[in-house]
């Protein structure tokens, strides 16, 4: 796997980003209902340019991993993992013991990270109550999840 120059930071999310983030997330047709609730970070360059998004939202010991999305001329170049990657370490500070994602397009890529195909029906916690597994993503998406313990 590629990994991102080191001229690349990851930092959190602030106002003056949310054009950016919101331009990211609507050209990957990501939700962006109960982004409110989510803890977003945003990865730039020493420009200053955001070339990548990601976010999680805690529920007790779940976690929800959300809107990892990356700029299109920069796929392929490790930037998707680092993001996940930072995030699954976000968790794990947070005490969170499964990081769960719900995807429509990805599920290969996030197997190459661990994840593992859950079946939606059976997931009990707070989890369910998050505005991405009620109405944001369609009862299609695929639900992943990660053990962190």
């Amino acid at each position: 796997m590629n990994k991102p120059k080191a001229t690349f930071k990851i930092r959190p999310a602030q106002f003056a980003d949310q054009k950016t983030i919101l331009s990211l997330l609507f050209d990957f047709k990501l939700p962006i209902d109960g982004l409110e609730k989510t803890q977003l970070w945003v990865l730039y360059s020493s420009k200053g340019r955001i070339v990548g998004v990601t976010g999680l939202e805690m529920y007790g010991k779940q976690g929800l991993l959300r809107s990892v999305a990356v700029i299109k001329n920069m796929h392929n170049q490790g930037f998707g993992t680092t993001l996940t990657s930072f995030v699954i370490e976000e968790a794990k500070k947070g005490g969170v013991t499964d990081l769960f994602l719900l995807t429509t397009t990805a599920p290969e890529f996030f197997k190459k990270i661990g994840f593992k195909e859950e079946n939606r029906e059976k997931i009990v916690g707070g989890i369910k109550d998050s505005v991405e597994f009620k109405s944001a993503c369609p009862k299609t998406a695929v639900l992943m999840r990660l053990s962190l313990a």
